[in-house]
């Protein structure tokens, strides 16, 4: 009754009031999607900071299988200048057997 007197008008009340509510869902939506987005920003960096690493890694294992294949060469390099020094030792071992032999006689 005294809100007949003062002329206020109920629907009106109502109509704000839900004009208010959703004003205050859009915010929150806003809100959340502003946040979804950051999110979103982050999880691009850390793919990107993923991705280079990821590439990082298979530059460096490309540089170890370079190396590994060169290691390999140098040690048949290495084994088979270790083998001809072998006979050689050999030879000259017996050669001074034979030497020693003779002189000895």
């Amino acid at each position: 009754m005294a809100l007949a007197r003062e002329d206020i008008d109920i629907e009106n009340i109502k109509r704000e009031s839900d004009a208010d509510l959703i004003v205050e869902n859009i915010m929150q939506s806003t809100r959340m999607i502003s946040r979804f987005q950051d999110r979103q920003v982050k999880m691009r960096d850390e793919i990107e900071e993923q991705k280079r690493t990821i590439s990082n890694l298979e530059d460096d294992i490309q540089l170890l299988k370079k190396e590994k294949r060169w290691n390999m060469l140098w040690r048949n390099s290495l084994e088979g200048y270790i083998a001809k020094t072998q006979v050689f030792l050999a030879i000259v071992f017996l050669i001074n057997m034979l030497f020693t032999y003779f002189m000895s006689r």
